[in-house]
């Protein structure tokens, strides 16, 4: 999965058994991993990921929280997820969007959206906030605290698509500015790592992509087989794979953060963080959460 693969990076590059680590080293570690996750992503409905994010004000952000965490006393409340928040909000503040693919769904009052014209991110989003909590003894405790926030957090970020579209009329339909609104992100719960099978030369087997049942590459087992897909908007099969048609907050949490990410300290269970989580997201953006 995407996240397990964030987490993955970030653990072992900031190992200090292994590393020679400084604070502007790990800052740098956090905003790279994040832009990359992040960019394997795609909104909820339209299918578009991020173009290119502001990564050094978030890699900046980071530094700062790292040095406060440094410098806050033993004894005084201090959650570095809640600091990162100032980073990653800073990253999606009007960050670009790719202009592909041209949104299935048409813009309000039109038949068919022709072109995308632009795509900027106008809401950063609410990053939400952990109680305070005993300082965490394990590194990978802290790294799910962020990812638990994170993936909330993208449920909550919005903009606005900028597109020709057609306009219904008589004798045909008029070309014309349209807007669509779009809020949530998701990142797939799965990277499809594809040994193609190239279709058979009169036709008659398709292509094929096999992948390994637990999607690592370091194993060699069974395979599952799935067609390419034609359409633009389910180019990523991991995109859409596991969600089955469900896209409630709860199921799109739930799915994305995957079965490695179990523990988030404290004896804090994690079905009740994501409720309180919850909570703070509608009281602050009530349209966001749509079950």
């Amino acid at each position: 999965m995407s996240w397990g693969l964030f987490k993955r990076n970030v653990l072992r590059q900031t190992n200090p058994n292994y590393n020679s680590l400084n604070i502007n080293r790990v800052a740098k570690i956090w905003a790279d991993e994040y832009d990359a996750c992040v960019k394997r992503g795609r909104d909820l409905i339209n299918g578009e990921a991020v173009q290119s994010g502001n990564k050094q004000i978030m890699e900046t952000l980071f530094r700062v929280a790292l040095l406060k965490g440094l410098s806050t006393p033993p004894g005084v409340n201090f959650s570095l997820p809640n600091e990162f928040g100032n980073g990653v909000k800073a990253y999606w503040a009007g960050a670009p969007m790719n202009p592909f693919p041209i949104p299935l769904i048409p813009a309000p009052g039109t038949i068919q959206n022709l072109v995308v014209n632009s795509n900027i991110v106008s809401n950063v989003g609410v990053w939400p906030l952990y109680p305070p909590l005993k300082p965490v003894k394990k590194q990978e405790i802290m790294v799910n605290m962020f990812i638990l926030a994170a993936i909330v957090h993208l449920f909550s970020i919005g903009g606005f698509i900028q597109t020709t579209s057609l306009y219904p009329s008589a004798p045909s339909p008029i070309p014309a500015p349209a807007v669509i609104p779009w809020t949530a992100y998701i990142i797939p719960p799965a990277i499809p790592i594809p040994n193609i099978n190239f279709p058979s030369a009169d036709g008659s087997e398709p292509a094929v992509i096999q992948q390994p049942d637990d999607n690592t590459v370091s194993e060699v087992g069974p395979t599952q087989e799935y067609e390419l897909p034609t359409d633009g908007l389910d180019g990523d099969s991991s995109f859409t794979d596991g969600l089955d048609g469900d896209s409630s907050f709860e199921d799109i949490v739930n799915t994305t953060l995957g079965d490695d990410i179990d523990d988030i300290g404290d004896g804090n269970p994690i079905n009740k963080q994501i409720e309180e989580f919850k909570k703070q997201l509608v009281a602050i953006r009530p349209d966001c959460i749509k079950n």
